[in-house]
């Protein structure tokens, strides 16, 4: 043998020996399932939170009083009653050209002329 191979399994019986009976684990019987269930279980709770976050949602939602949610309402219609034909009209009728109060001094000059 050439120095490197006798050096590289003097390193490999040295590594060998250090490893004790303690350092090794325990042997465990493998899981039920392996990977397949440990994947569907994730998935599983995922839509269990989906779930809940949107029964969650749905309850806020219905216990909301914003008018934003809440249907619109249509006013009625306003019902004006209108003049019974034989009674007079409320508001007096104006005439074309307003007359001066007695009281009041008319200005001097030609009366202006209505259009």
């Amino acid at each position: 043998m050439t120095g490197p191979e006798q050096r590289l399994r003097e390193a490999l019986e040295a590594r060998a020996a250090s490893v004790t009976y303690g350092d090794l684990r325990p042997p465990l019987p493998p899981s039920a399932g392996g990977p397949l269930v440990r994947m569907l279980r994730r998935g599983m709770k995922a839509a269990g939170l989906l779930g809940l976050a949107a029964a969650l949602a749905a309850v806020m939602l219905m216990l909301s009083d914003s008018p934003e949610h809440s249907p619109a309402q249509v006013p009625a219609p306003s019902r004006t009653p209108a003049p019974a034909p034989h009674r007079p009209s409320a508001t007096p009728a104006t005439s074309a050209a307003p007359t001066p109060s007695p009281d009041v001094p008319r200005p001097e000059g030609p009366e202006p002329r209505a259009r």
